[in-house]
């Protein structure tokens, strides 16, 4: 019975050794996604390139103005220059896929389009997936990585590029005054309605928002990159917002659920709700 006796010890040494060799790899992984965080804030100590002042908002068309004014964050002593968002919600991956719970945190910069997202996917009891999708410079950067270990999905490139921009325009509703942004310019449409256009690096994109009469966006429509399989096509994206709150005095959607408007039909596949936000706090 020595032999089974090695045998178990051997097993037991080899599996501490992936253990170990586990912790290490999602321990670099997540001390990676802060060094990018520090990063991006970097910028926040830079010179600001938004300025609010009355010329630029009369430029505006009249619901963009509306919002503007009934979100406070004009009234702030300062422009805002960054904001932290932590959400959760629940997301899927294929229109017949299982909703999988989330929580995330998320960094934006005003006043160059930059975002980082850090996700955790609870796939199933005992497996979680982290995600890190990273916009800087102009470039994208998508990582998925099954318990923070084994890469499940990469992604990069000029439609990669094009995606995070559009998201970068229709995440605008959680930083307000990234609608004076010099890279950002508008288009009225109608009372309730007003397409914004956003170039940044050498890429261009464009989205429409909807508004309440009461001055609310409740609904953005762009055209934007879907990547599946290595493979990137020009689809309809949508997101719906709701249940509006106000954060640190300033008002914004904490609501909302994602889709991409699919020949085949509508696939929803994200639903979030902001827990926390905070302005301009940069950590140290």
């Amino acid at each position: 019975m020595h032999w089974l006796q090695t045998l178990v010890i051997i097993i037991t040494i080899i599996g501490s050794g992936l253990l170990i060799a586990a912790f290490v790899k999602n321990f670099t992984f997540r001390q990676s996604v802060k060094k990018e965080t520090a990063l991006l804030l970097q910028a926040c100590f830079h010179e600001p390139v938004i300025q609010i002042n009355e010329d630029r908002l009369q430029q505006l068309p009249p619901p963009v103005l509306r919002w503007l004014r009934l979100t406070h964050a004009l009234d702030m002593e300062k422009p805002i220059r960054s904001v932290m968002i932590r959400q959760e919600g629940m997301l899927r991956t294929k229109p017949e896929g299982r909703w999988m719970p989330f929580s995330a945190k998320q960094y934006s910069l005003l006043d160059w389009p930059s975002f980082i997202w850090r996700a955790r996917i609870r796939a199933a009891p005992g497996v979680k997936i982290h995600g890190r999708d990273l916009y800087l410079n102009g470039q994208a950067d998508m990582l998925i990585k099954l318990m923070g270990v084994l890469k499940v999905g990469h992604a990069h490139g000029r439609e990669i590029n094009q995606g995070s921009l559009v998201r970068y325009l229709a995440e605008m509703v959680w930083y307000p005054t990234a609608a004076l942004s010099p890279y950002i310019s508008w288009e009225a449409i109608g009372d309730d309605m007003a397409r914004a256009n956003i170039s940044y690096g050498d890429i261009n994109a464009s989205g429409t928002f909807y508004f309440q009469k009461t001055g609310e966006p409740v609904r953005f429509v762009a055209q934007r990159y879907k990547e599946a399989g290595g493979t990137c096509t020009l689809e309809e994206w949508e997101i719906r917002m709701g249940t509006y709150k106000q954060f640190q005095g300033i008002l914004i959607p904490s609501q909302g659920e994602v889709s991409w408007n699919l020949r085949t039909g509508p696939f929803h596949w994200f639903r979030f709700e902001v827990k926390e936000a905070q302005f301009d706090d940069v950590p140290k």
